[in-house]
């Protein structure tokens, strides 16, 4: 840490650091080489940019997974039927399970990402986010000021290895055994290509003006969890807090995944057209939706320990 604070990022990925690390891949037989440390720039991508009913959605582009599947479920609800739907319905449920099923379906194909031309959207850090303490795995902060400025970051730990490489302090990371970022499988990508990802901070802005950031930790639920919020405050007309509370489904490997919360009537619907496990009790598997919107509504998902607050 005192290394990058005094020398920036590059000292990371060229200096003695790098070479530790590529030292310990040779001799562990890894994957990854000091010209392949040294190559890695970051690149700033303009938002994949769409509309759903009365709002526009800019999140996070391709190469990354999430925002393009999240734009892909939005566009089958939209060309569905869009009014009448009452929340935790039958109909609702239904819907949004033949839509979640329909979208790992082509992504199981050869659909991979959406073709789009997103326009840049300016956003201005509103506010300082403090993170205290990460401990695994994904997290998301979201901030909004009163003039409609807005900032949406997710952040992940990943998958550790357990590894450390000697006298660097790094654990080395485990994506490459993330599945859901492999959809053909693992080592089977060109060797020189960016890791996708689930993260999908994201920025909605609706027709009154009205900006809404958010995002989700949750790996491969992350935009299941994101876009049942967004169905929840468009189409439901939930308040921000209701929206994120209320209880998700997901759609995993031929099996629906639901939280309870859900009557009866509605779970037998889904029972009678697929395999369901429903759970005990909310639980962070559901992913973490952390929002905020101009209008001084706040919501922190406690599936994952979430927490809002107003200054």
């Amino acid at each position: 840490m005192e290394t990058l604070s005094q020398e920036g990022d590059r000292a990371f990925y060229e200096g003695e650091t790098a070479e530790r690390i590529a030292e310990d891949m040779r001799q562990a037989g890894g994957m990854v080489t000091a010209e392949d440390l040294a190559r890695y720039r970051v690149i700033e991508r303009r938002p994949l940019r769409l509309r759903y009913r009365d709002a526009e959605l800019f999140t996070n582009p391709p190469p990354s997974f999430g925002g393009a599947l999240i734009a892909l479920s939005l566009e089958l609800l939209e060309a569905g039927e869009g009014s009448g739907l009452e929340f935790g319905s039958p109909r609702h449920l239904l819907r949004l399970a033949a839509v979640m099923e329909e979208v790992d379906r082509l992504r199981d194909g050869e659909y991979l990402e959406i073709e789009g031309e997103p326009e840049r959207l300016s956003m201005l850090a509103a506010g300082v986010a403090r993170l205290r303490k990460a401990t695994r795995g994904t997290t998301h902060v979201s901030v909004c000021d009163g003039e409609g400025n807005a900032a949406s970051m997710t952040t992940s730990n990943g998958e550790g290895s357990g590894y450390v490489v000697p006298g660097t302090g790094i654990i080395l990371n485990n994506m490459m055994g993330e599945d859901d970022l492999h959809p053909r499988g693992f080592h089977s990508s060109t060797p020189g290509l960016r890791i996708s990802s689930m993260m999908s901070p994201s920025v909605l802005v609706r027709e009154d003006g009205t900006v809404m950031a958010l995002g989700s930790g949750g790996s491969k639920r992350i935009r299941t969890a994101i876009l049942q919020v967004l169905c929840n405050v468009i189409d439901f007309k939930m308040p921000l807090p209701e929206a994120v509370a209320a209880p998700r489904m997901h759609h995993n490997e031929g099996r629906f995944e639901l939280e309870p919360g859900f009557d009866s009537t509605s779970l037998e619907t889904i029972e009678g057209r697929w395999p369901v496990n429903v759970w005990a009790e909310k639980n962070m598997y559901f992913g973490g939706v952390h929002a905020v919107t101009s209008a001084g509504e706040v919501a922190g998902d406690h599936r994952r320990g979430g927490s809002a607050q107003r200054v």
